[in-house]
């Protein structure tokens, strides 16, 4: 509900902010505001996630996020000349209510599922959160010609009321989970909590590569998500059509590799199987290659892209799934929150560089050689991932823990 209700204002104020301007800035700057939020208030969220009631955060942090959208709904209707503005601050305050909510949900999954079955979880999630980023924005698109903007604010409230309904039935205390019992916890200001959750991950070694390993990864994916719409639409001129076709595949990939992770168990080889996905992520892309060195027909062309879109994105569901499973099987349950912050900061961080980094090689170089050094890229890190991310044996989580503290 979370995931349709946000694609679809997503799409909406993307539409609308090119309507009211028609500024490519203004438009850069609406995608900047989210993660630009959450790397602000980064500290704060791991904080309030491991050291508050899990389902109390997420409620409250809900009810904030409707009584601020209430409020610039009103004012959206009053003052016009600011609208903006006032675009910005809700994006700010949804991206805010997203990361909070986003990282103590997962902080809170191993207390609500047990160990087994958190695989399952996380894989039927991304199966739906996939499929309600294709609707949403399909949705929005048809509907936005004969609704005033407004009311995909009142939607976007409705959709926050129905999220704490639903949170509200669940229990966040079904499963005992290891935690720190140290009293000084509960006494951490905010920066010495996240002081002690970035020791945490230093003294985790595993953690700590698949922070860094995870990071890059989500730089070099740049690749797809600025790199081959340029390539379809401005290098082999290919049409609407079969960009949007492709796009579909690669959305279709990530509904189907949900579904295939949630059918396996891993078990300890956990992080074995994710990096090898990250081979899975880049090397397809050397056969795209072909269609630059020799003349092919178009839909031959879109044929070879949907075919690398597929195997990319099931390979990435291997990558988003396993890695928080782990995460959440093996840290323990008050320090979840600091460490997904940490990971979520880091991925989201290097996001915008990829994308200005692969802007300015696609722009200067060929899109041959590009391709080329982004899969030898994937194929070091696939490397190191295989090197590096060993799963420990029998992790004594309490006398580690217990060690940074120290």
């Amino acid at each position: 509900m979370g995931s349709f209700s946000s694609s679809l204002f997503n799409f909406a104020i993307s539409l609308y902010i090119l309507r009211l301007t028609g500024s490519a800035l203004n438009f850069g700057i609406t995608l900047l505001i989210g993660p630009l939020i959450g790397l602000i208030f980064a500290p704060i969220t791991g904080f309030v996630s491991d050291h508050f009631d899990n389902k109390r955060v997420m409620m409250i942090t809900q009810t904030g996020c409707v009584v601020m959208l209430l409020m610039y709904s009103a004012a959206f209707v009053n003052l016009t000349q600011t609208r903006f503005l006032l675009i910005l601050l809700i994006v700010a305050t949804i991206g805010l209510n997203i990361r909070i909510f986003s990282v103590t949900y997962r902080a809170a999954a191993s207390r609500m599922v047990d160990a087994p079955y958190l695989q399952k979880l996380n894989s039927l999630e991304q199966s739906s959160t996939a499929l309600a980023q294709i609707v949403g924005p399909i949705v929005a698109g048809v509907i936005f010609a004969y609704v005033p903007f407004q009311i995909f604010i009142y939607f976007e409230i409705v959709s926050e009321l129905l999220v704490i309904l639903i949170v509200s039935t669940m229990s966040f205390h079904l499963i005992e989970v290891p935690e720190e019992k140290d009293g000084a916890i509960r006494q951490e200001t905010v920066w010495s909590s996240m002081q002690h959750g970035l020791a945490y991950v230093r003294q985790r070694k595993v953690i700590l590569y698949l922070i860094l390993i995870f990071s890059l990864f989500n730089f070099f994916t740049s690749l797809f998500n600025m790199g081959f719409p340029y390539l379809i639409i401005h290098v082999l001129r290919l049409e609407n059509l079969q960009y949007s076709l492709t796009e579909s595949i690669f959305s279709v990939g990530l509904v189907l590799g949900g579904l295939i992770v949630a059918k396996q168990t891993f078990g300890e080889n956990a992080l074995k199987a994710a990096s090898r996905a990250i081979f899975f992520v880049g090397v397809p892309a050397i056969v795209l290659i072909i269609p630059l060195l020799v003349s092919l027909n178009s839909w031959a062309t879109t044929t070879i892209f949907g075919l690398v879109y597929l195997i990319n994105s099931i390979a990435i569901v291997y990558i988003n799934v396993l890695v928080p499973t782990y995460m959440q099987e093996t840290i323990p349950a008050n320090y979840q929150g600091r460490v997904f912050t940490i990971l979520t900061t880091g991925a989201t961080s290097l996001q915008p560089l990829g994308m200005l980094v692969y802007s300015v090689m696609f722009q200067f170089l060929s899109p041959l050689v590009t391709i080329i050094f982004s899969v030898l890229c994937f194929l070091v890190l696939g490397l190191a991932a295989m090197r590096l991310l060993i799963p420990e044996q029998s992790p004594a989580v309490g006398k580690k823990v217990k060690q940074v503290m120290h």
